[in-house]
């Protein structure tokens, strides 16, 4: 019964620390979804040169 709130207690400290991240830097979301789809099609590309 202790691992709940401590969950609870990690998810919602993930949010309030996304949320001061973005309100100071707000391009940093957009940075991330620049940066996570540009290692999508390199990692993509690596699969594809492996088979």
């Amino acid at each position: 019964m202790k691992t709940l709130p401590f969950i609870i207690g990690i998810a919602a400290g993930i949010t309030v620390a996304a949320a001061a991240v973005t309100s100071l830097y707000p391009d940093v979301p957009r940075r991330m979804m620049r940066d996570g789809k540009k290692m999508c099609r390199c990692g993509m590309r690596a699969m594809q040169s492996m088979f």
